[in-house]
């Protein structure tokens, strides 16, 4: 038997170290994709992947253990993948999702999305430790996805009823470089801070939820003006956060200045690069030339696309 699974890589739009306490994110799925291929094998479960093999054995335990079986029968698991790993894009939540989704259909032939998605949060924990359950759903169910957390065992999922409208379809990746720290490690420092400063804190989470309000409310709308304004001043609060290294923040003000936005993505970065940022400019020219004068590369990409997708099954 043979079934490739493949699922989108996803940006935060705005929400990102806030939603971990409660406040909104609004995040959406790109036109990046990662797949899992599972076939059948003679010996044992071989795993073939660019990304840790690590963290994949450990979502197929989580599938066999799921299942309540006691061994899996022999199969060889294949990743491909268009997500850079550790840049913000989701690249270990599509590796959770798109696994659990392969290999539970090789097992069950069953295909439910809102189980994968249950199943790969699970695994997700593994990677983050105390992942907000976003990333995860938002490359399972495509789109935008406005996302609360209120407690472990209640969660606000919505996919958001709009698409982006083609006045807006201007938004970019600038790399800066891989960050030095990991996702886990920028939610506890952010976590370290709250605690020794928490009226500090509150308040930015709080202007951030606000902003990632407006954001939602401009693309439904397509309200340009209002769409840079918001990412302008939701990145401030995420330099508030101490999330944003000083490498890059002087090619944000650039951005600003010429009258585009851009901010961080996911967990950021305090001492090299954040990954990528997310950028909004009409004209990719003036953004590739900015950039360039850093060191930096850009892409453009597009936003709210397809979720998980069984691309394959014989």
């Amino acid at each position: 038997m043979n079934v490739t699974v493949s699922v989108p890589g996803k940006v935060h739009l705005m929400g990102e170290h806030a939603v971990v306490y409660g406040k909104p994110a609004l995040l959406a799925a790109i036109n990046l994709r990662l797949r899992v291929a599972v076939e059948s094998a003679e010996n044992g479960v071989e795993i073939v992947s660019t990304e840790s093999t690590d963290y994949v054995a450990y979502a197929v335990d989580v599938i066999r253990r799921e299942n309540k079986l006691d061994a899996l029968p022999p199969m060889k698991i294949t990743i491909t993948s268009e997500i850079p790993a550790g840049y913000h894009l989701g690249s270990s939540a599509a590796v959770a999702v798109a696994t659990v989704g392969a290999v539970t259909y090789f097992l069950k032939k069953v295909w439910n999305p809102a189980v994968i998605n249950q199943l790969a949060y699970e695994v997700e924990k593994k990677m983050h430790g105390n992942p907000s359950g976003g990333d995860n759903t938002t490359v399972t169910m495509g789109g935008f996805i406005w996302f609360r957390k209120e407690f472990e065992f209640l969660k606000s999922i919505w996919q958001l009823p709009f698409k982006l409208h083609q006045s807006l379809d201007h938004f970019f990746l600038i790399n800066t470089g891989r960050p030095k720290e990991t996702t886990g490690e920028m939610v506890a420092y952010v976590s370290e801070k709250r605690k020794a400063k928490s009226e500090k804190y509150e308040k930015l989470f709080t202007e951030n939820e606000r902003q990632t309000k407006r954001v939602a409310v401009a693309i439904k709308e397509g309200n340009e003006k209002e769409l840079i304004d918001a990412i302008r001043t939701g990145e401030r609060t995420l330099e508030g956060m101490g999330v944003v290294s000083k490498k890059v923040i002087p090619l944000i003000r650039e951005i600003e200045k010429v009258d585009g936005a851009a901010k961080i993505l996911g967990g950021g970065g305090r001492t090299e690069g954040v990954g990528f940022l997310l950028c909004y400019h009409r004209k990719p020219a003036i953004i590739a030339k900015l950039c360039e004068s850093h060191g930096f590369a850009t892409q453009s990409i597009r936003l709210g696309e397809e979720g998980i997708r069984l691309e394959q099954r014989s």
